[in-house]
């Protein structure tokens, strides 16, 4: 089984060749999509750091922080033998349900669209993110597939963002 990964918006758009680990679907007007293969370990590694730590993340996002930005998380959808990542932004927190916005155009699921608002089943995700101060705190799959890219393809994408990461 193949996994689809959607990045968040404008996110990785434009690189090409990341890696032989890695496939690249593009998309007009969308963000790049990158597959794995289901028994990427190091995929699937930064997925169960991702969910490990997603408490924590819960509750920073719950606490009225004006530094905090961009928080989102990385929930799967199942269609079959397609297995669809999508970033959901927007997070809010409402009588302790956790609602978002379907960020990015999917492109194998029909469960949801792009826009729209859901509530977030958080037993479905894998991966967690915000920005503090430019710096990335989480997104572990967006570093993995960051540290996959060639010198020069990290070196572009770092220029078109203002964010900080972690050096590997």
């Amino acid at each position: 089984m193949r996994i689809s990964v959607l990045f968040l918006t404008g996110f990785l758009l434009g690189f090409a060749g990341c890696t032989s680990d890695s496939s690249k679907i593009e998309r007009e007007g969308e963000p790049a999509i990158y597959t794995t293969d289901a028994d990427d370990e190091e995929m699937n590694r930064a997925m169960r750091q991702g969910k490990v730590t997603l408490p924590a993340f819960l509750l920073m996002i719950s606490k009225s922080d004006s530094t905090i930005a961009n928080s989102a998380i990385k929930v799967h959808y199942d269609d079959g033998a397609q297995r669809e990542y999508l970033w959901i932004g927007s997070l809010s927190i409402e009588n302790g349900q956790l609602y978002g916005v379907v960020d990015n155009k999917p492109e194998f699921t029909n469960q949801v669209v792009a826009g729209q608002r859901i509530l977030v089943d958080t037993a479905t995700a894998v991966d967690w993110n915000y920005t503090q101060n430019n710096r990335l705190f989480g997104g572990y799959t967006i570093k993995l597939l960051r540290n996959r890219m060639t010198p020069e393809e990290r070196a572009e994408f770092d220029q078109s963002t203002v964010l900080t990461f972690d050096t590997p």
